[in-house]
């Protein structure tokens, strides 16, 4: 029996056949994979409701913030740190993760240190550096530490806490007085050569800064 020859396919008909066997290949991956693929759309939904949940429950909890903020900074800036104490403590710990908590920690650490409580200023302080990146307040905040030991009577730790606080942000407005303070911690622990050397860096390197005549002051006493 003979059989008709077959036809050779042109390259029109043969890209439409590779079609349909890719789209027939795709209906069966879906139908075989509805659950895996329906589960992970899903996940994805799920995921992105939670972020607009969290993400408008953090906004709200920052206004709520702000509010309590500025009811502590308006007991503190009117130096009423006792009364200021427990409304910072209060942003601090009610309000975790938001700007005006980490703002209020640098506030309830001064309030602590102002109202002679250096040990918690201290870890208040210490706290504030490791949450914080604003160099301006991290300096601050090291000298804030420096302070404390220096009231408790820790010179030497005191001296090289400012020194390290002076070291650190050297370009910092601060830097100087940092310089000096350790100069003066130095020189409570008769350790006069490493006062020296701070004073007469700030008199070469910090020339137009308010610290420079003081540091001339202590270096003339220090000869004599």
């Amino acid at each position: 029996m003979l059989h008709q020859p077959r036809k050779r396919l042109t390259k029109r008909q043969i890209k439409q056949d590779k079609f349909v066997t890719y789209y027939f290949k795709a209906q069966d991956y879906i139908v075989r994979n509805t659950r895996t693929i329906l589960s992970g759309a899903a996940a994805i939904v799920v995921l992105l409701v939670a972020i607009f949940i969290y993400s408008s429950k953090q906004a709200e909890k920052e206004k709520e913030a702000v509010v309590q903020l500025t009811k502590a900074r308006i007991e503190y800036f009117a130096g009423k740190y006792d009364a200021a104490i427990p409304l910072l403590n209060n942003v601090v710990e009610s309000y975790g993760g938001t700007r005006s908590a980490k703002e209020g920690l640098f506030y309830l650490a001064n309030a602590y240190f102002f109202t002679q409580k250096y040990d918690e200023a201290r870890q208040a302080f210490e706290k504030f550096l490791d949450e914080s990146d604003d160099d301006i307040l991290n300096a601050s905040a090291m000298a804030g530490i420096a302070a404390c030991l220096e009231e408790t009577g820790k010179y030497l730790e005191a001296a090289k806490a400012y020194e390290q606080a002076a070291r650190k942000y050297s370009e910092g407005f601060q830097a100087p007085q940092n310089l000096l303070n350790a100069a003066r911690c130095y020189v409570h622990v008769g350790e006069k050569e490493s006062a020296r050397q701070l004073l007469n860096e700030i008199v070469e390197d910090y020339a137009d800064s308010n610290a420079k005549t003081d540091a001339e002051v202590l270096l003339a006493e220090l000869v004599s």
